[in-house]
């Protein structure tokens, strides 16, 4: 079942954040900043080999060989609405490696905590398909979570975002969308020049993609549903060849972890095969909190509904390294109140499943002080949380994404070290 934009929502799913001011980001003041020297917060790896791959990944950008592109995909619920956390760690890496573009963004604005930092977005009349509804039986959600069902009059334009140095220039324009029997036309322009015609009637429901390249720089992209049936999308990839660093944002707005299980495993392998992120960063927990206080999931549940994610997710490519963030310090989840001990069991499932499936581990709440300190957090002038304790305002988002920057690259010096490179 389709529902148009918001409508489809109820209140039980969508909490709404504080919008993050808009901003020019100065970008020069991140260029050569090196992390902070403080032990901690760290990436926790047992291994130590975990991040090894995106690590090599970040050095070949770092030699600024020309198409030497790091991508990262950065999944999770409102705790990365509004592209808030993310954009804090994209800009400070894209500052010192280099910036390849926006990346992976959604058809339109579902929600009013989804929002892109480095594209402006601007859509109209398209039928949205949510998985943390499991709205489509076929478990074919796109990368992004989100079906956008559209006929003739359905429309997104994208642009270089106003007020942010970083994500203007592409290079590349990618179309995901899906082959489906009666499937209608799908229009792409570009500058407002001619129009392109990509047709996604097929024999049986599969993926497609449809690739431009057009001049390096700044350009307005425009999509339209045209004639015939109607037709099936998921998002477009803004890209240029780099040298330089793409952190996508893939933000499902009250979603539990286990929603991720409503997708295809071979549907989401293949999306993911196709992204071949370097990264793979999974920011979950803040949702199914409540669950833990209701007695609905107990830890050991709660741990298995995780396993099943990441093997879902990397069933294919297991060798793609991934982090594990944990839910931030919480003192409310939905209309349950959130204690400490509660906070604690998260993370402590969190953690195990990261280390047992051989991904990193970065422990937010332990970088904000423990559980409890959400509430310091919140008194703080000027405050970095949320009233509704279940968020962290714009400059708590920044403050953290700062955070989980500095550990990266500490962990990253570490392993070059390592490698007895610079």
């Amino acid at each position: 079942m389709f529902g148009a934009g918001l409508a489809a929502c109820s209140p039980e799913v969508v909490d709404v954040v504080e919008a993050a001011p808009v901003v020019r980001h100065d970008v020069a003041a991140f260029a050569l900043a090196e992390p902070r020297q403080s032990p901690a917060p760290a990436i926790e790896d047992p291994t130590g080999m975990a991040l090894a791959p995106f690590f090599a990944a970040l050095r070949r950008t770092q030699t600024k060989a020309p198409g030497a592109v790091t991508r990262v995909l950065h999944m999770g619920d409102s705790s990365i609405g509004l592209d808030g956390l993310p954009h804090a760690i994209r800009k400070r890496m894209q500052a010192r490696f280099g910036d390849a573009g926006p990346g992976f963004v959604l058809l339109d604005r579902y929600s009013a905590n989804y929002r892109s930092q480095v594209v402006d977005i601007e859509a109209e009349h398209w039928d949205v398909c949510y998985i943390a509804y499991l709205c489509k039986k076929d478990g074919h959600y796109g990368l992004g979570g989100h079906v956008f069902r559209g006929k003739g009059g359905a429309w997104s334009r994208f642009k270089p975002p106003r007020q942010s140095e970083v994500g203007r220039e592409i290079s590349s324009i990618e179309v995901w969308y899906a082959l489906q029997p009666g499937g209608g036309q799908l229009q792409l322009r570009v500058d407002g020049g001619s129009a392109q015609i990509i047709e996604t009637d097929g024999e049986a429901l599969d993926e497609a993609w449809h690739r431009v390249d057009v001049p390096r720089g700044e350009h307005v992209v425009e999509l339209r549903a045209g004639r015939g049936g109607a037709v099936r999308a998921y998002g477009v990839v803004l890209e240029n060849d780099g040298p330089g660093v793409v952190w996508d944002t893939v933000s499902m707005i009250g979603a539990f972890t286990k929603r991720l299980h409503g997708y295809d495993a071979e549907h989401i392998q293949a999306q993911l095969a196709r992204r071949k992120p370097d990264l793979l960063v999974l920011n979950y927990g803040g949702n199914d909190l409540r669950r833990l206080v209701s007695g609905s999931a107990s830890p050991e549940r709660y741990k298995a509904e995780y396993r099943e994610v990441l093997s879902k997710l990397r069933g294919r490519a297991p060798a793609v390294p991934c982090l594990v963030v944990s839910v931030i310090d919480h003192g409310r989840s939905g209309t349950y109140t959130v204690e400490p001990r509660h906070v604690d069991a998260m993370v402590a499932a969190q953690r195990e499943v990261a280390f047992e499936q051989g991904c990193a581990f970065f422990d937010s709440v332990a970088a904000m002080g423990g559980a409890g300190a959400l509430r310091k957090w919140l008194k703080t002038s000027p405050r970095l949380a949320e009233p509704d304790l279940k968020h962290l305002n714009h400059r708590g988002r920044d403050h953290m994404g700062g955070m989980m920057y500095d550990a990266l690259m500490h962990a990253f010096a570490s392993d070059t070290r390592r490698l007895g490179t610079r």
